[in-house]
């Protein structure tokens, strides 16, 4: 299967190759969306901590900022899913036979679902600030480890 894959993508993978200012673009995009989609998830996320001892006002802020910026990050997140898919696409037999690669894709679907959590828990947050702190240090470590583990995708790869 991989090897089909592989000579499917083979006019890609030789394009991408060959074209370094497009692979650098690619690479460029999923960084910065990542920047972005990351840093804005990261900031919220610390905000969101110790929001069970703040005030209502303050806490109301808070999930307003969480649910307004949600639209930015879930952009943020296809900017990195199709970026990475180009560049995963033009070394599909590297890619796919790492473990480091799929290890990072497992984290990336669990930060999804835990998005999708974290978004329902700031709708419900009256109800519930403890939930919502939880899944804000979930999704802090997450974004952490993803990265972290990209990075030894790099080396793997």
């Amino acid at each position: 299967m991989i090897a089909t894959l592989s000579h499917a993508l083979a006019s890609w993978n030789s394009y991408y190759g060959n074209h370094q200012a497009l692979s650098v673009a690619i690479r460029y995009v999923h960084l910065a969306a990542l920047l972005v989609g990351g840093g804005t998830a990261l900031a919220l996320d610390r905000e969101l901590f110790g929001l069970r001892r703040s005030t209502s006002h303050v806490r109301d802020a808070t999930i307003a900022r969480l649910n307004s910026a949600h639209g930015l990050v879930i952009g943020s997140i296809v900017f990195i899913v199709v970026s990475g898919v180009l560049m995963a696409a033009a070394d599909v037999e590297t890619y796919l036979a790492s473990s480091t690669f799929w290890i990072k894709m497992a984290l990336v679907a669990i930060l999804l679902v835990n998005g999708a959590v974290l978004a329902r828990a700031g709708r419900r947050a009256a109800a519930g600030g403890r939930r919502l702190a939880v899944v804000s240090v979930v999704s802090a470590i997450l974004w952490l480890v993803i990265i972290y583990v990209s990075n030894w995708l790099r080396v793997a790869a």
